[in-house]
């Protein structure tokens, strides 16, 4: 049986290569504990503009972007549009409020060019906790997302912080 998993594995990692990495720097899982994850993952396309999130729906999954951008935003009093998250190549994609809470979304996802997604949903994630503790460290994608959120910093020292640490963001939004 693990010959095959690793058989299955090889075949999946050059589709899902950088999903099990990103899996991998949060949780120390087995081959067969990485095909169960994948195999609760459900593969999305995204036109440029269609949404991933509309607001005051709930976050009921994460999606990791295996192609593409998205951004983050929502209408402030004066009706103005207020971006408050760009999510590229390789990262994940959630309302961590909406998420955690299981309340609506303040704010809306879309896709800011055509995408493509791997999902998982909050019932499979629960599932899979269920099956194994080892999954529990992949508690650390909502983390990365909930310090994101907190961050107090001015336009000014957010745009140095994408410059220095994340500059495909600022190749792929204008």
């Amino acid at each position: 049986c693990s010959r095959n998993v690793k058989l299955v594995l090889s075949s999946l990692n050059s589709m899902f290569e950088h999903l099990i990495a990103s899996l991998k720097s949060y949780a120390s899982l087995t081959d067969e504990e990485l095909k169960d994850f994948i195999s609760k993952t459900e593969s999305q396309v995204f036109s440029k503009g269609e949404t991933l999130l509309e607001t005051g729906a709930v976050c009921m999954s994460w999606a990791f972007v295996t192609k593409g951008s998205f951004r983050e935003y929502h209408l402030n009093e004066n009706l103005d549009d207020v971006t408050t998250n760009l999510f590229v190549e390789n990262t994940w994609v959630l309302n961590h409020q909406s998420f955690t809470g299981q309340k609506p979304s303040k704010s809306k996802i879309e896709a800011f060019e055509k995408s493509e997604v791997l999902s998982i949903s909050i019932h499979s994630i629960h599932e899979l906790i269920g099956k194994s503790p080892s999954y529990f460290p992949l508690g650390k994608i909502l983390e990365v997302e909930a310090e994101r959120m907190q961050s107090q910093a001015s336009p000014e020292q957010k745009y140095l912080e994408l410059l220095n640490n994340k500059p495909a963001i600022l190749q792929k939004f204008p």
